[in-house]
C-alpha cells in the first residue's frame, strides 16, 4: 500500500510538471518518479534502471517515518457477520519525502523545483478517493481510498542538512523537504473475535411462598 499511496501523489506532480515545463530533449517522459536519489550518478551511484531512470527528473526518495504520537489509540472494534472483532490500534506515521531536481543543467534543476513547490501550495491536501487510478484498486489497495493526507513543508537546520546528504551519497543537489501526514497503518488481522450477544434473558423463576 504504501509504495502505490506514493505513486498516486507522483503522478498528479508529474502530470502538473509536464503541463509547464516544455519535454527535455524534445522526449516527453516522465519527470517526476519514485527512487532512491542515493543511487543517482551525481551521488555516485549508477543512475537507476531502464525501466526507472532516475536522471534528469524530479527524484521523490522516503528518507524517514516517524510515528504520530498525539494519535495513539486503544484497541479497535469492529463488527462483521454479527462477530465483534478486535484490532491492535492503528498506528498514524508521517512519511518525510525528499524532492529531489536531479538535472544536469542547474537551471532546469531550479525551475523544476520550483514547480514542485506550486504544485503542494496549490493542493496541500490529497483525498485519495477520486483521485487518479484509485479507481481501479481491489482488495486491501482499497483502504487507500479512506486517507487524507496532509503535506507540509519541512525545513532541516544546516546540520541536519549535512546529516541528511552525508547518509545519501556526501553531494547536496536542489531539493525540498515535505512530510506528508498522517498516514494510517493497520494489519487486517484480529487479536480476538466473539460472537455478539443478540438477547439477554431477564426472565427469573417465581419464588415459591411458605
Amino acid at each position: 500500500m504504501g509504495s502505490l499511496l506514493l505513486k498516486l501523489i507522483i503522478e498528479q506532480l508529474d502530470q502538473y510538471v509536464r503541463s509547464v515545463e516544455s519535454p527535455i530533449n524534445n522526449v516527453a517522459d516522465k519527470r517526476v518518479v519514485l527512487g532512491n536519489i542515493g543511487a543517482s550518478r551525481f551521488a555516485g551511484g549508477e543512475g537507476g534502471n531502464a525501466n526507472n531512470p532516475l536522471e534528469d527528473r524530479v527524484v521523490v526518495t522516503l528518507v524517514n517515518i516517524a510515528e504520530e504520537g498525539s494519535l495513539k489509540n486503544n484497541t479497535s472494534m469492529r463488527v462483521v457477520n454479527q462477530q465483534a472483532i478486535q484490532y491492535n490500534p492503528v498506528v498514524h506515521v508521517n512519511l518525510y519525502l525528499l524532492f529531489t531536481a536531479n538535472f544536469d543543467i542547474y537551471d532546469t534543476a531550479v525551475n523544476h523545483l520550483f514547480r514542485v513547490l506550486e504544485f503542494f501550495q496549490g493542493r496541500k491536501i490529497f483525498k485519495f478517493k477520486n483521485a487518479p487510478l484509485a479507481g481501479g484498486l481491489t482488495g486491501d489497495e482499497q483502504q487507500i481510498e479512506e486517507i487524507e493526507l496532509t503535506m507540509d513543508l519541512h525545513t532541516l537546520s544546516f546540520e541536519q542538512l549535512n546529516d541528511l546528504w552525508g547518509s545519501l551519497g556526501g553531494k547536496q543537489m536542489p531539493f525540498v523537504l515535505y512530510r506528508a501526514r498522517l498516514v494510517p497503518v493497520q494489519m487486517e488481522k484480529p487479536i480476538l473475535r466473539e460472537s455478539l450477544v443478540r438477547e439477554i434473558d431477564l426472565a427469573t423463576k417465581k419464588m415459591e411462598s411458605f
